[in-house]
């Protein structure tokens, strides 16, 4: 099923908000999938005025562009699943609904500035969703860091381009020593440093299951002394 985002285009050289109709797996777009998508944009904007009405309830609101933004953006990440969880888009599709949540933001938004981050992975309410699924005790989250640092992780070309590899930090966060700040920022730099993002041979996808396993640990092994 596409999915609606809205978008800047040139008519007539003026720029205009449009809705787009976004699809890898329908193309071209029928009539009937056209409806479909028209009810996901009804159904997108519901979930979001329902997620920003608990935050507001729970008064983390204020906590945007302030200290202490971690918790309102680990909160909303837990009610961002229904994201991953809807059978409505094909999995290849599925990567437009994440953009269209800026588009139904409303003060949920992160910045009043256009969604330059929105398209692809680097995306800040997907960034939510892993935070707090990924690693759903909030009180952990907090010791090993900020938001910023979290974004740093979430930011890694490498990680990106391999969810395995959050899964396997996710094991490792759960049976680390998390009270220490510099661990997740001295674990992302190994990870970096073990899969430079210009080395093509370094690419983690073509990696079995448990080879990346096996390297990702010992890699985990060697840079132990500052992980600890």
């Amino acid at each position: 099923m596409p999915v609606i985002i809205r978008e800047e285009i040139t008519i007539g050289g003026k720029k205009v908000l449009a809705r787009v109709f976004k699809s890898e797996s329908q193309r071209p777009l029928t009539k009937q999938a056209r409806l479909q998508a028209e009810e996901l944009d009804q159904f997108i904007d519901e979930k979001m005025a329902e997620v920003e009405n608990e935050i507001s309830k729970m008064g983390l609101l204020e906590l945007k562009n302030r200290p202490g933004v971690l918790k309102l953006w680990f909160e909303v990440g837990k009610r961002l699943a229904f994201v991953e969880k809807t059978t409505l888009v094909s999995t290849q599709d599925r990567q437009f609904i994440w953009r269209a949540l800026y588009d139904h933001a409303r003060n949920l938004s992160p910045s009043l500035e256009p969604p330059t981050r929105a398209s692809g992975p680097r995306n800040h309410f997907r960034y939510c969703w892993l935070l707090a699924s990924k690693f759903p005790d909030y009180e952990y989250v907090e010791a090993v860091g900020d938001w910023r640092t979290w974004i740093d992780l979430f930011d890694s070309p490498t990680i990106q381009n391999d969810d395995r590899i959050i899964d396997w930090i996710a094991a490792k966060y759960s049976a680390s020593n998390y009270s220490q700040p510099n661990w997740l920022r001295s674990l992302i730099n190994a990870i970096r440093n073990e899969f430079p993002a210009m080395a093509v041979s370094t690419d983690t996808t073509v990696l079995k299951d448990d080879e990346l396993r096996s390297r990702l640990d010992r890699m985990y092994t060697r840079a132990s002394p500052r992980l600890k």
